[in-house]
């Protein structure tokens, strides 16, 4: 990419399919901006924050955030506008002041974890407990949906400083896209939103496949992408969102352990030697 500041011309990767006008594009940000400064701004005194690469175990400082040009600004303004706003308001920012958890966090707690914990002694502690967005009409699911595909979908291109593309079939690439200018749902698809009841996580998992299926994380919540031609089916047959909010207690803790080996791996490469981590 040219220096910051030089205008890029080219395709919009969102529009740009449809009316294949090359515009300016803008710095587009694999995470949202507001995810990198939190970070930052609640990091323990005299450490750095440090992204460690799948692909090849290097260490690069958070503080260099991971952009390239992708999309116009209108189409920046629609992801924003269509999730990514509700979801940094909503679902990833805590309430210091209070010392609370997201909004959406503390609903899901109160309304999952009783009816997890009355049937616990039934099944077992590895209960998988799975509640669709309709019954949560105070969570504006579509719009966290619409979020997390935009995830998903973005990582799927090249060009993300030190993340790989993620290797998707074309044609649910192509979906993802119509579907974050305002298309139908990827066909047959769920969106799995799994926050973690069990352990307080800080960091963040970029898009990757865990046994073939997407995967990230960011903070107390783990989304997944799923081929589940019946959840989907029956989510839009009442008209609500392909998503379910789920207590996965085996899941989650894998996901965490995974990010705990990444931090102590972290802490015994050449590049992190001299510099003290926060667990982040």
């Amino acid at each position: 990419m040219d220096s910051k500041g030089d205008k890029v011309m080219g395709l919009c990767a969102l529009c740009g399919p449809d009316n294949g006008e090359e515009v300016v594009l803008c710095e587009s940000h694999f995470l949202p901006k507001a995810i990198y400064r939190y970070f930052n701004r609640f990091k323990a005194e005299g450490t750095k924050l440090l992204l460690r690469s799948q692909e090849d175990e290097k260490l690069f400082s958070m503080g260099r955030q991971v952009f390239q040009p992708l999309l116009c600004d209108i189409c920046e303004g629609l992801m924003s506008a269509e999730g990514e706003d509700y979801y940094l308001s909503e679902v990833f920012k805590t309430n210091l002041e209070d010392k609370l958890p997201s909004p959406v966090y503390q609903i899901l707690w109160s309304s999952l974890i009783p009816v997890w914990t009355a049937n616990q002694g039934r099944y077992g502690s590895d209960l998988v407990l799975s509640v669709g967005a309709n019954f949560f009409p105070a969570i504006k699911s579509r719009q966290l949906y619409h979020y997390v595909i935009g995830m998903f979908w973005k990582a799927t291109f090249d060009g993300w400083e030190h993340c790989p593309a993620m290797p998707l079939d074309s044609s649910i690439i192509e979906e993802m896209r119509k579907f974050l200018r305002g298309g139908d749902f990827p066909q047959n698809y769920i969106v799995r939103v799994m926050p973690s009841f069990a352990r307080a996580k800080f960091g963040a998992v970029f898009p990757t496949l865990v046994q073939g299926q997407p995967f990230f994380s960011i903070q107390q919540f783990d989304f997944y992408l799923e081929k589940a031609d019946r959840q989907f089916r029956s989510a839009t047959s009442m008209g609500a969102v392909p998503l379910l909010y789920t207590i996965d207690p085996m899941k989650s803790e894998r996901a965490y352990q995974n990010m705990v080996a990444n931090y102590r791996k972290a802490e015994q490469t050449r590049s992190a030697s001299k510099t003290q981590l926060s667990w982040l």
